[in-house]
């Protein structure tokens, strides 16, 4: 069966929304792609006509969650320009961090990317992927903030406060507190 132009695009839709509360809430590894083509209602045949496999997919919906992520990020650094570097960084670093634990992708990308990546063509993860690193140096550059200790330090300590979104039960009820205080002093040291 042919697919209009218009059904292509919202079965694509559809599939990257499916595939996306899968990684939260099953994993890339126990997702199949009949259950992927099942809950979005084409048969399975169809599904090669969306995605090469079903890591592409699954990259498909990572790409998305990251450029979510910037975009997050992006719009705190725009909307923060009048207040000092330290403070606007801080609101970018907070504002993505509370998106990671809003929509629960925090998840997906610990437990599901670096396996994502090694099934990955090498072509597909050089065109397509970037570390965080490059996202942050050029969120920096755009918004002319210059970590004082180099951008390398800068994207590693940002990395490692967003990694505090998965251990908010272990942290306990003052998670956002300890979180405020880690960040914001975390850009002190970066940004002053």
């Amino acid at each position: 069966m042919a697919f209009t132009d218009y059904e292509t695009e919202q079965l694509r839709k559809a599939l990257l929304k499916e595939t996306r509360r899968c990684a939260v809430t099953l994993g890339m590894k126990k997702t199949s792609v009949d259950q992927l083509t099942k809950a979005v209602g084409i048969a399975k045949g169809s599904f090669y006509k969306f995605y090469e496999s079903k890591e592409m997919l699954f990259f498909a919906v990572l790409e998305g969650v990251h450029s979510e992520l910037y975009n997050v990020a992006d719009r705190a650094l725009s909307e923060n320009g009048g207040v000092p570097p330290s403070e606007r960084a801080a609101k970018a670093v907070l504002a993505v961090c509370k998106r990671l634990s809003d929509t629960g992708d925090m998840v997906f990308i610990e437990n599901d990317a670096k396996l994502l990546l090694q099934r990955l063509p090498e072509p597909v993860k050089r065109e397509h992927y970037h570390d965080g690193e490059a996202h942050i140096r050029e969120l920096l550059e755009k918004h002319d903030l210059v970590p004082k200790r180099g951008v390398s330090l800068a994207a590693a300590t940002v990395r490692g406060l967003i990694l505090t979104v998965s251990h908010r039960e272990q942290i306990g009820e003052l998670y956002p507190q300890a979180l405020q205080t880690l960040v914001c002093g975390a850009c002190r040291e970066l940004f002053e």
